[in-house]
């Protein structure tokens, strides 16, 4: 799916879909992580002899040459996730930005954030209720950013919301310059 294809749902299609992702993404995060994490836990209890090798004495030696590294990799994760919700948020903000050229969009995106703002409550319920579950609290906890977020969601989609009309309505106000319209030809 290219950029065509996604503005053939409009700004609004955009908008949910960012909102969307901002709260599945550290939940994949989460999962991919734990999953790595585990696969070394499982890995580094099991060993076994290698005889008349040169090379290696052990599968352990293996291991640490072939497999440990990519699993070490699982801290990237983190990063990635803060950097994924970061992006989404700053599209958000020019969504709202871009909203400003048509002042009944700005009363549209208004709206639906105003509804977008409502459901985060209950996403962030599901995400405490989430996690409630040992298993998922443990797999949450290396994304603090993540958490927090989730844990105040309603607030960071106000906030988000907030800047975004106010984006749209400097955009819708800004003075025209050097323009066939404009008083103001520098």
């Amino acid at each position: 799916m290219d950029l065509r294809d996604m503005m053939a749902y409009g700004n609004i299609g955009v908008l949910l879909l960012s909102i969307v992702m901002i709260a599945v993404s550290g939940l994949f995060f989460g999962f991919i992580y734990f999953i790595m994490d585990e696969t070394q836990t499982a890995f580094e209890a099991n060993d076994c002899v290698i005889e008349d090798n040169g090379i290696f004495s052990s599968c352990q030696d293996i291991w640490d040459l072939a497999l440990y590294p990519f699993l070490n990799m699982k801290s990237i994760l983190i990063w990635f996730s803060f950097f994924f919700i970061f992006t989404l948020t700053l599209s958000l903000l020019l969504l709202g930005y871009m909203s400003g050229f048509n002042p009944m969009m700005i009363g549209v995106l208004a709206f639906v954030e105003l509804l977008i703002t409502y459901a985060s409550l209950y996403l962030a319920n599901i995400y405490r209720t989430l996690i409630a579950n040992v298993v998922i609290r443990d797999a949450m906890l290396p994304f603090n950013v993540y958490n927090k977020i989730m844990l105040n969601f309603p607030w960071f989609v106000f906030v988000v919301s907030l800047f975004s009309i106010a984006l749209g309505i400097v955009n819708w106000q800004r003075t025209r310059v050097n323009s066939s319209a404009s008083d103001l030809n520098y």
